[in-house]
């Protein structure tokens, strides 16, 4: 065995099983974002290396870690392991990727841009809520979708299992997606 095939069966084994699905209640929590619904995968250009932009790039990057998720749970399901493969997106909340966004834009963009933002994002915290309710809850069920409770799932003190876009729920698009990963990181899972 090559040291690279090593790695790679190193890699499988702590992934798929021994240390995941030996703990209590285990999950894998893929974070998304309700923008994921209007993305497309191009899986001629998965890295975006033609024709960047930013916006359209982060929106398909949240559409792939919405199809990776389903797509794992389907795999854990198939092999008959304990591990539960959930989705989460926090909404719009306030966190340190906003004003990285309006970088590129003029001093008056961004200020306007930061005022109304702050009224319409929740908290850090409130954003949070999904994502450590996907990890903890003990109703869970793999597969599932969660984001805030509140209007259009964009903000909101509770969470309420969220809708997916079409493509993300996909299994045509997961198995896509699952053999294009493997073949970009080199590595086979499950």
């Amino acid at each position: 065995m090559t040291k690279k095939q090593a790695v790679q069966q190193a890699r499988r084994r702590s992934f798929t099983g021994q240390r995941l699905a030996g703990a209590r209640a285990p999950r894998v929590v893929n974070i998304s974002s309700i923008t994921h619904r209007n993305a497309r995968l191009d899986f001629d250009d998965l890295m975006s290396r033609s024709a960047y932009q930013a916006s359209r790039a982060y929106d398909r990057s949240k559409l792939a870690a919405a199809v990776f998720g389903l797509e794992l749970d389907r795999r854990l399901r198939a092999a008959a392991s304990p591990v539960l493969s959930v989705v989460a997106h926090p909404g719009m909340s306030r966190s340190n990727l906003n004003p990285r966004a309006y970088q590129d834009r003029g001093r008056f963009e961004r200020l306007v841009a930061r005022t109304v933002l702050w009224f319409l994002q929740s908290s850090s915290e409130q954003g949070a809520l999904p994502q450590l309710h996907a990890a903890t809850a003990p109703e869970v069920s793999g597969g599932q979708f969660f984001g805030p409770s509140g209007f259009k799932e964009a903000r909101g003190r509770g969470v309420k299992e969220a809708r997916l876009g079409a493509e993300a729920a996909d299994p045509g698009t997961g198995q896509r997606l699952w053999t294009a990963a493997e073949e970009l990181t080199g590595v086979t899972y499950l």
